[in-house]
């Protein structure tokens, strides 16, 4: 129904488009213009979107789709901190040493393991870096060149160590340099091979096989400061502890009431599948509360009572060997419907919003994979809430509104047009009336005038059977004089807005079949006289 309105909306534009692209002509004289402008035939889709919609095998309609309404990413589940060391790789107090070039300063080749404080008890055994930084930061204290080698002899891409070969001169400037870590695969068991976020690194300090023989004395050597930033994980695993994730208040937009509004509007059946997909590979627990449905219209909410959403168990996601989707999700589904929760209540309220809030938990059992958790970059945890409402509804009536901008205060072919008529030509093949309003606003939004005169402003419905369901279309003609204080008052529009209300049968019915055959043929024609001026 959104194409009728906009259909409605366009009825002066495409009038003056008409008239506006005529001919000049050599003397100005009245001319009578009657030609159809526009046609369209309209399905219950047009009210809001296509893809709102979908028909079973009886033909009945449902207002159906799928709303993210929460989840969460890997950075959420598992931060790699910075982690800054200070290094002075110095000789010693009250020593020095003559050395040769290529030999290394005392102590040196030498083993370290570095341990990363990671928050949530997140124990990792190996990790696959998708982007990140080595920072160095070098001073030379000593007279004479040197070398700094630094190594990770756990850390590999395609099998090759990461390494770094420097030249230190000597002087009191520091340098600073940066390494790329990304796609570089790091083990963190440490030299036991049983630790857990425990990085090894050997690092050396030569003097340089060009340098100058010379003796090194007490403090001299090497200061160097290593910075590993910005670790963001493609890949991760060993035990993500047992965490706490809040899913704080928020909202989701529906929009169902933006455009529609009812009364006494009910229906025979619904339900809401909400479905945790757990994208990660670990057992989650997931406790959903305070869901409530929201009209801003009415001004009225209904909270969701509804038993299995306060404590869902999700099993761990599996891997799979495709490199492009390395995870087949782990999917739980709990069904909302009208027998076993308030849904009916819900929905009726036909909600512009959907408020929730929830927690995840994170391995509510304890460390029973064995530290082997895992986690893609591009995986999550996400939960939807699959709506399927079957158009078989009753109500009053059903209004849908909506308001545009068009602004024709400078469009003088209006000035030109004496007299005339807009006609809408529909044949309704649905099964209640359609009283169509629109109303010229001013800048203000202030409505300065309607274009459809009453009570002459309805589209009547098609023949219903005994079950209310349409056995044939109904004509209709619909005139839209275009008076001379319509005419002026047109001159003053900024917005457009429509009304379509759509009655009910009365008495009321049972309820009634929206199918996906019913349609709304329109045609819309002019007949104006209008004024021709040479230019």
């Amino acid at each position: 129904m959104r194409s009728f309105l906009k259909i409605s909306l366009f009825i002066v534009v495409l009038v003056l488009a008409f008239v506006s692209c005529r001919k000049s002509f050599e003397t100005d004289w009245d001319i009578d213009v009657e030609a159809p402008i526009a046609r369209s035939k309209l399905n219950i889709k047009n009210f809001f979107s296509d893809t709102l919609f979908q028909s079973d095998p009886t033909g009945l309609l449902h207002l159906a789709f799928s709303k993210r309404i929460a989840g969460f990413s890997l950075d959420s589940l598992v931060q790699l901190p910075d982690t800054i060391l200070n290094y002075p790789f110095v000789m010693p107090p009250t020593t020095k040493l003559f050395l040769a070039p290529g030999n290394s300063i005392p102590s040196f080749p030498q083993q370290q393991e570095i341990n990363f404080k990671i928050n949530n008890n997140v124990e990792i055994r190996t990790a696959i870096i998708n982007n990140g930084q080595l920072k160095m930061v070098y001073s030379n204290s000593y007279t004479q060149p040197l070398i700094f080698y630094l190594t990770l002899p756990y850390t590999t891409k395609y099998g090759i160590p990461f390494q770094i070969v420097e030249t230190i001169n000597p002087g009191s400037n520091n340098l600073i340099k940066y390494y790329d870590l990304s796609g570089y695969a790091v083990k963190l068991n440490g030299l036991s091979g049983n630790k857990i976020n425990t990085l090894v690194q050997n690092i050396d300090v030569q003097v340089a096989s060009f340098a100058q023989p010379d003796t090194i004395r007490a403090g001299q050597g090497v200061y160097a400061q290593i910075s590993y930033k910005d670790l963001v994980p493609y890949y991760i695993e060993g035990y993500f502890g047992q965490q706490n994730i809040d899913l704080p208040y928020d909202t989701v937009a529906l929009n169902l009431s933006n455009n529609l509004q009812a009364s006494n509007f009910q229906i025979s059946s619904a339900f809401i599948n909400f479905k945790i997909v757990n994208g990660f590979g670990v057992d989650i627990n997931a406790q959903l509360s305070n869901i409530k449905s929201i009209n801003t219209f009415s001004n009225t909410s209904v909270n969701l009572n509804a038993t299995g959403l306060s404590n869902i168990n999700i099993n761990k996601a599996g891997k799979t060997s495709n490199f492009s989707s390395p995870v087949f999700p782990s999917i739980k589904t709990v069904s909302v419907n009208t027998t076993n929760s308030n849904l009916k209540s819900f929905l009726e309220n036909l909600p512009d919003f959907l408020t929730y809030q929830g927690k995840i938990v994170v391995n509510p059992f304890g460390n029973i994979s064995g530290s082997n958790d895992f986690a893609f970059l591009n995986t999550s945890i996400d939960i939807y809430a699959d709506v399927d409402m079957p158009l078989q509804i009753r109500a009053n009536f059903f209004k849908l509104i909506t308001t545009s901008t068009i602004d024709l205060t400078n469009v003088k072919q209006i000035d030109n047009i004496n007299y005339g008529n807009l006609f809408l030509q529909a044949t309704n093949g649905f099964p209640f009336d359609a009283v169509l309003q629109g109303y010229i606003l001013d800048e203000q939004k202030q409505i300065i005038d309607s274009l459809f005169s009453v009570p002459g402003n309805t589209i009547t419905r098609g023949t219903l059977d005994a079950s209310y369901i349409v056995t044939s279309p109904v004509y209709t003609k619909i005139t839209i004089p275009l008076t001379e204080s319509k005419l002026k008052n047109i001159k003053l529009c900024r917005y457009i807005k429509f009304v379509a209300r759509f009655d009910l049968p009365t008495p009321q019915p049972p309820d009634i079949k929206i199918l996906d055959s019913y349609d709304l043929d329109v045609i819309l024609s002019v007949d104006v006289n209008y004024k021709a001026k040479k230019k």
